[in-house]
């Protein structure tokens, strides 16, 4: 597999346990996990690495899902579709949401964004 995918999957894998692309993100999460069990369910690392997923970091989960999906082709491009699709989906689906509350003193503006791609200021230039 080539390794520059790697970056991107453990990306995903992360927005997907993180819970940033919600009851869809699960059903994503479920298609892989189904699809590694599929592939590979007589494999202990790569389940046990799916199975605590959510306690360990995305690269290492990553890089043994890609170990395997280097050795088998049919796999590999089981995967990259995965990844593909999943990468447009969770990027489309990113909700932000902050909380002031408790014993929050705010004596300034509060911004709620998600991606922000240029400046922002408050007040005058």
């Amino acid at each position: 597999m080539d390794p520059s995918v790697i970056p991107t999957l453990a990306a995903v894998i992360s927005a997907i346990v993180g819970g940033a692309a919600g009851e869809a993100g699960k059903n994503a999460w479920a298609s892989l996990t189904a699809l590694i069990r599929r592939r590979f369910g007589d494999d202990d690392a790569v389940v046990s690495a799916i199975e605590r997923a959510e306690t360990r970091p995305a690269a290492e989960t990553a890089e043994i899902i890609a170990v395997r999906a280097a050795a088998d082709p049919t796999f590999e491009e089981e995967l990259r579709h995965w990844t593909t699709e999943t990468v447009r989906f969770v990027q489309s689906r990113h909700d932000v949401s902050n909380t002031i509350s408790g014993d929050a003193r705010v004596t300034g503006p509060v911004l709620q964004a998600g991606d922000v791609h240029g400046s922002i200021n408050f007040g005058k230039s």
